[in-house]
């Protein structure tokens, strides 16, 4: 067990909880007893790799059907459902994406015509993008890269802004310093609400939902929701646009059948049983939300978000 750290709410800044569960490495999960965030208040010492090494030539094999456009990320459905997004309320060209792994969502969107530039922790997997697509891409965190006053149309956080610890004070520097006058902030998040609903069937009822446990893993800072994640977008000063949930991401099932891990589009006929119960719950969650404003069934939240001209 990691040595962990009481930390107070990355939004409100208030060290008030109440507890929710603990995980095996002695991360806690709470939730805000001023602005209702539900966050880590105790989490490791020190960051921690997220994802395991894996070698560069492993890489260039398991991508490059990719990469040669012979298949589909698994996620460019939703990577053009976030696009979409940016090309609805962005008024220019310019996108930089902050965690952006092996760079496919800014490989779409410059094949869609934007001025792409990347920030992701992972050396490996920045080299990667880098040298497979010739992404523009620097490695490092937010806080090292120096990104001076260059401004940007578009700034995304898909599936990272939930790791940073000082989330107001990063993004407030983003606006002020890097962010055009007429660009958005787009964040897609897991949806915090659907992680309370799975931790409650775990606890209550002793049914598991999905492979891993709720709330991991446990390197996680923040589970916005709904309402949290507008809340943030208040304490940068900046107008919410739209908020939403998005369709699950299928994440395909090649394990099974060929003892790989493949992250290519998977045929229609791979996991349909728990496709459809996916959809199905989402379709729920959006009903849910439609009668209370409020959705645990939906796995993921977006916001865009722009400045008060």
């Amino acid at each position: 067990m990691m040595e962990t750290i009481d930390f107070a709410c990355p939004v409100c800044e208030q060290k008030e909880y109440s507890k929710i569960k603990e995980f095996s490495d002695g991360v806690v999960v709470g939730k805000c007893g001023t602005c209702n965030l539900t966050y880590t208040p105790k989490r490791h010492n020190a960051p921690d790799d997220l994802f395991g090494e894996i070698p560069m030539e492993h890489l260039n094999v398991l991508y490059a059907p990719v990469v040669q456009n012979r298949r589909n990320h698994f996620r460019t459905k939703i990577f053009n459902k976030y696009l979409d997004k940016i090309k609805k309320y962005a008024s220019g060209k310019k996108h930089l994406d902050i965690g952006c792994a092996h760079g496919f969502f800014i490989n779409i969107s410059r094949k869609a015509g934007y001025e792409v530039t990347g920030i992701e922790p992972n050396k490996t997997m920045a080299e990667f993008g880098k040298n497979a697509m010739d992404l523009n891409i620097h490695n490092g965190t937010l806080d090292q890269i120096d990104l001076k006053d260059e401004k940007w149309d578009a700034i995304s956080f898909t599936d990272s802004l939930e790791y940073f610890m000082n989330p107001v004070g990063d993004l407030k520097k983003l606006v002020e310093h890097n962010l055009n006058k007429n660009g958005v902030i787009f964040i897609k998040v897991p949806n915090g609400d659907y992680f309370k609903f799975r931790h409650n069937l775990k606890t209550k009822l002793g049914f598991g939902l999905g492979a891993a446990e709720a709330y991991s893993p446990s390197k996680r800072v923040a589970h916005y929701n709904y309402k949290t994640i507008q809340l943030l977008a208040e304490k940068l000063g900046l107008e919410t646009v739209k908020t939403g949930f998005f369709l699950p991401i299928n994440s395909p099932d090649w394990f099974k059948y060929s003892g790989v891990h493949l992250e290519i589009e998977s045929p229609w006929w791979m996991g349909t049983k728990n496709k459809i119960v996916r959809k199905v719950i989402h379709f729920f969650g959006i009903l849910e939300f439609g009668i209370f404003r409020k959705n645990h069934l939906s796995q993921a939240v977006y916001i865009v978000m722009r400045k008060n001209n």
